[in-house]
C-alpha cells in the first residue's frame, strides 16, 4: 500500500512539474506577434466592434454604389499620403490589394473580417473609410483607423 502511494505522490509531482512547464512555454510564446495572435482569443477578437447604425447619416456627394446582400463596397483612403505600396489590405488573412494609390475600393461580403497591415512602415499612418454603399452597416463612413508599425483590425463586415 505505500508503495502505491509513494508512486501516485511522484506521479502528481511530474503532472505539477510538467504543467508549470507548459504555462511557462505559452507564455514565453505569446511574447511573439504571430503565435499570440493563434493562442490568445482576446487578441483575435480586437477590435470587432459591433454597431448597427441607429440614425440615417446625411447624403454623401458621391452617390453609394448599389450592391446587393450580401456584397458591400467601401473605399479606404490614406489621409496624409498619396501612396503606401507597403501598406497592405488583408481580407480574411489574405492578401487583396495594396495602396498603390491613395485611395482603394474594396469589395467584401457579409462577415469578411477587413486587416490593414502596416508593419513595414515606421510612422503612424490614418486610414479613413472614405464612402461605403448604402447596404454596409460597419464599417461606418468616415472611422478613422491609426496603425503604427502595426496590424490594424477594421473588423468584421456587417451588411443591413
Amino acid at each position: 500500500m505505500r508503495k502505491f502511494i509513494n508512486r501516485v505522490e511522484k506521479s502528481l509531482i511530474h503532472l505539477i512539474v510538467l504543467s508549470l512547464a507548459a504555462v511557462v512555454l505559452v507564455q514565453g510564446l505569446m511574447t511573439s506577434e504571430p503565435f499570440r495572435l493563434y493562442l490568445s482569443w482576446g487578441e483575435r477578437l480586437e477590435g470587432q466592434i459591433v454597431e448597427y447604425p441607429a440614425i440615417a447619416e446625411s447624403p454623401s456627394h458621391t452617390p453609394p454604389a448599389e450592391v446587393v446582400s450580401p456584397d458591400a463596397v467601401l473605399t479606404i483612403a490614406i489621409e496624409q499620403y498619396s501612396a503606401l505600396p507597403k501598406a497592405l489590405i488583408l481580407v480574411n488573412g489574405k492578401e487583396r490589394t495594396r495602396f498603390d494609390e491613395r485611395e482603394i475600393r474594396l469589395e467584401v461580403m457579409a462577415g469578411d473580417t477587413i486587416e490593414i497591415d502596416s508593419t513595414s512602415y515606421d510612422f503612424p499612418i490614418n486610414y479613413r473609410i472614405k464612402s461605403v454603399s448604402d447596404n454596409l452597416a460597419f464599417p461606418a463612413k468616415d472611422n478613422v483607423y491609426t496603425a503604427n508599425h502595426s496590424l490594424v483590425m477594421v473588423g468584421k463586415v456587417i451588411v443591413k
